[in-house]
């Protein structure tokens, strides 16, 4: 009995440990004082100076659009690299179009092959229709000369002046040169028919042959567009496509070049407490790492999605666009 009673005890004791224990630390957690905010930096003073580093860009900027439909295969310039008019940035293959002046170089050599083989029949139709009709000339003169000779012949046998037989060797001859003749001068007009054909046949191949000069001169110009040159003398300042990328004729800007290195401007990003008090038309000063002195006068020339444009002239072509730069600006 006495034992089961201290037993009884000692486990009250234990519980009422348990319960001050848990009643501490609930009291503990319940003082424990909250965290104090963190301290807002304070608002800059009217007045106040800032300087704030951007990128410089210039202002005027002119892009390249993809001429054609295709790949880049090749892009020879880089970043920063000056350019000059009529240069070649990259090219642009195009199989239907390499294709194209394939074709068209091998019609041309057909229609070429075609003009000279029928210029070729031409020239030996006029000098076999030069032979024959020297041929023709002579047989008709034969053939006038034997006619003469047997209406003469005729009269003399009519008369009883000539032996049957000579008449008879007369007319053979007569009869022989006029078949000759004949023969001769119809071979000579058939060969002018030929060689009338033959010149017309040539018309018509040489108006091919130049058609066929039109579209292989068509087709080197649509081909040569798949050398992408440069416009305008200036500094590469973005390349948007790079070799092995697709690109869509007049849709795709390939390169962004920059044409007056006078005309720049710094871009910022600053905290919101200063972008908020930054207006356009504020006055600034730009300063570059590669030209000393009390800074370049500038303005703000706009305010948009967070970023400041600070406009300026630069004095010196080493300020290029990429560099970083310094804008000092006082506070309203």
């Amino acid at each position: 009995m006495k034992k089961a009673w201290m037993t009884a005890a000692a486990a009250a004791v234990v519980l009422a440990g348990a319960g001050w224990g848990g009643w501490t630390y609930w009291q503990g957690r319940k003082a424990a004082p909250k965290a104090a905010p963190a301290a807002e930096a304070p608002e800059l003073p009217a007045g106040a100076l800032v300087s704030l580093q951007g990128v410089l860009r210039a202002q005027n900027v002119v892009t390249v659009i993809a001429p054609l439909d295709g790949v880049m295969e090749e892009v020879p310039v880089t970043v920063g690299e000056e350019v000059f008019e009529s240069q070649i940035l990259g090219r642009i293959a195009n199989d239907l179009l390499e294709q194209n002046e394939r074709n068209a170089t091998l019609e041309l050599e057909r229609a070429q092959a075609r003009v000279g083989a029928l210029e070729s029949t031409l020239l030996a139709a006029r000098l076999e229709e030069s032979r024959a009709s020297a041929d023709a000339a002579r047989a008709r003169s034969e053939y006038a000369r034997a006619e003469r000779e047997y209406q003469r012949q005729r009269i003399l046998l009519r008369e009883g002046a000539t032996a049957k037989n000579t008449h008879d060797a007369t007319q053979k001859v007569f009869e022989s040169t006029q078949v000759e003749s004949e023969t001769l001068t119809a071979l000579t007009r058939a060969i002018q028919e030929r060689i009338q054909q033959a010149s017309r046949d040539i018309e018509a191949a040489r108006k091919t042959l130049a058609e066929e000069e039109e579209k292989l001169e068509l087709a080197r110009l649509e081909l040569a567009a798949e050398q992408v040159v440069s416009p305008v003398d200036g500094v590469v300042v973005a390349i948007r496509k790079s070799a092995g990328a697709e690109v869509k004729k007049e849709v795709d800007i390939l390169f962004d070049i920059a044409v007056d290195l006078t005309a720049m401007e710094v871009v910022l990003e600053p905290e919101p407490p200063v972008l908020k008090r930054v207006k356009v038309g504020m006055e600034a000063l730009v300063d570059l790492a590669d030209l000393p002195g009390d800074g370049l006068p500038a303005a703000v020339r706009a305010v948009e999605e967070g970023k400041v444009y600070v406009e300026f002239a630069s004095p010196t072509p080493l300020a290029r666009p990429g560099d970083p730069a310094f804008v000092r600006l006082k506070l309203p």
